[in-house]
């Protein structure tokens, strides 16, 4: 049964030479010479020893014996020939240059030895300068048309010298003459036309062969499964994926029925009422729910069947990364429209601060509605940050220079008072593919993070961020470790989550970003508990190409 191979090959995808030899058609069309040749070598040879030569041409003594000589030649001639086109060591061009040099000379002789233009011999001259226009050169074939008019006004002058019909043979040589430049001519441009005509369909050739290629490849890596079942319900081919789907069978996978009856049972129902069933089955064990498709492969009543197997779980998630933009969209224009009001909430709470008459159980509750908006506008910060984040732009970073920079920009832009940030550069090389301004910014978080939670009570934050590479083409880790409580088992999954928090004024967006930020540079970030207490944020980086190919 054929199918789909397993794993397409890149190497070699786009064929860049001709499949067919550029000399095929010209190596056809000498072959094709010498076998006429070996039979006008044979046909005067049958003249001659018949005694049909001496009977109608009155060959006799020296005559007939030059043309035994001439044919035997000739015909050998032939036969060396067509023996080495057919080993195709040699050059076509020589090749065909030999055997019109052969035709030349001994077809001249034969017409002299059969009485001259008169006998009709001059038509194989006209042969050789056609055949020659179309295997030569230009010049080369105008050189033979020379040459052979040349051998026909010879022995028309040797008739005008030795009979009195040179005359008559001069006028028929003339026009003969001209009919061989007239077939170089035509017979040239038509060989010009094939020449072309050929390298058109080797090109199309070539094109439909990348094309074909370019279609497997694409079909074999698409993430739908494919299965073509012909009117008996056997699978003829299938590709990756649904090889997979059907559950990975070994060899032939044989009829619908015997490799996945839900399948079987839908494929019928489809051919017996033309309506998909779009309810999700599983074909086998261990792979995801499909939702099969159909498609007729021709019009005709035993035409094949096309199934698509689209994967659930992939219809599942574009449908939530889908709902997920429109949200983020939605939850982007909420967060604007709620700046405004949120802003004059404050400055009314702010003015009744100013009041001198206040009481003290009203300053608090303004102190509230202050601290409240403060967390308010925090989320509505970090919303509209996400909403404009821009398209990261990797480029190869060297981590020590990095990080030594983003350290100092964020001593200056944050007091640490008593609280302590250290850098320990295990490996001064490490280097990563990533946006800087991306990085910068997850890791900003992760400290800022790590300075507000991660300390002992009533004690200074104590934080560490280590850059380690172990090795050039190892991926680059960045770690920000605190000395805290640390990050109880059972909140640990949730980290990463909007809005998740522990803290009555915080946001639960912090560690979210930080995770959109580096996910958008192919980067992960994951919680690692620390011994003795602490919780360590460890960031996963990608290596740059060059380190791979080193």
């Amino acid at each position: 049964m054929p199918v789909f191979p397993l794993k397409a090959r890149l190497s070699g995808l786009f064929a860049s030479e001709p499949t067919v030899e550029p000399d095929a058609l010209r190596r056809y069309e000498l072959r094709l010479l010498n076998l006429y040749r070996i039979l006008v070598g044979l046909v005067f040879g049958t003249l001659l020893l018949s005694g049909l030569a001496a009977r109608y041409f009155g060959l006799s003594g020296p005559l007939f014996a030059t043309g035994q000589v001439a044919v035997l030649l000739y015909t050998l001639a032939g036969a060396v020939l067509f023996l080495a086109s057919e080993l195709r060591r040699y050059d076509v061009t020589r090749l065909a240059l030999i055997g019109v040099a052969c035709d030349l000379v001994i077809g001249s002789l034969l017409l002299f030895v059969f009485g001259g233009l008169e006998s009709g011999v001059g038509v194989l001259l006209l042969i050789t300068v056609a055949m020659s226009a179309l295997l030569l050169p230009g010049r080369l074939a105008l050189l033979t048309a020379a040459l052979a008019t040349i051998a026909l006004f010879s022995e028309s002058a040797y008739s005008l010298l030795t009979q009195s019909t040179g005359g008559r043979n001069l006028a028929q040589a003339a026009l003969l003459g001209v009919a061989f430049f007239a077939t170089v001519a035509i017979f040239y441009w038509l060989a010009r036309l094939t020449r072309q005509s050929q390298e058109l369909v080797e090109k199309q050739g070539v094109d439909l062969a990348n094309l074909a290629q370019i279609n497997e490849l694409i079909i074999q890596r698409m993430r739908t499964g494919i299965l073509v079942i012909d009117t008996e319900g056997t699978i003829r081919r299938f590709n990756e994926s649904g090889w997979y789907l059907l559950g990975t069978p070994s060899g032939e996978a044989g009829t619908v029925r015997q490799v996945a009856p839900d399948l079987y049972d839908r494929w019928r129902y489809w051919i017996t009422t033309g309506k998909h069933n779009n309810v999700p089955i599983q074909i086998a064990q261990g792979v995801p729910a499909v939702v099969p498709r159909f498609t007729s492969l021709g019009n005709a009543e035993d035409a094949a069947t096309l199934c698509f197997l689209e994967d659930e779980s992939m219809v599942y998630r574009r449908a939530e990364e889908l709902t997920l933009s429109s949200l983020g969209r939605l939850s982007a224009s909420i967060a604007h429209e709620v700046r405004n009001p949120l802003a004059a909430i404050s400055h009314a709470a702010q003015l009744l601060g100013e009041s001198e008459d206040m009481p003290e159980t009203d300053r608090r509750l303004i102190e509230i509605i202050l601290s409240h908006c403060g967390r308010v506008n925090g989320i509505v910060e970090n919303v509209l940050q996400l909403s404009r984040r821009e398209r990261s732009r990797p480029e190869c970073v060297q981590l020590g220079p990095w990080a030594h920079g983003m350290l100092a920009d964020f001593r200056q832009s944050h007091p640490l008072g008593n609280d302590q940030v250290r850098l320990l550069l295990e490996d001064a090389d490490a280097r990563a593919l990533v946006d800087p301004s991306q990085l910068t910014q997850a890791v900003w978080n992760l400290l800022r993070n790590a300075l507000r939670y991660g300390r002992q009570p009533d004690r200074p934050a104590e934080v560490l961020i280590r850059v380690r590479q172990p090795s050039p083409g190892k991926s680059a880790t960045i770690e920000i470790i605190d000395r805290g409580p640390g990050i109880p088992p059972a909140l640990q999954r949730q980290l990463f989550e909007p809005f998740f928090t522990t803290r009555a004024d915080g946001t639960g967006l912090g560690l979210y970003i930080c995770k959109q930020l580096l996910g958008a540079n192919q980067a992960t970030i994951d919680h690692v508990p620390v011994p003795g207490g602490g919780s360590c944020f460890r960031i996963q980086l990608v290596v740059p190409q060059r380190d791979l190919v080193a």
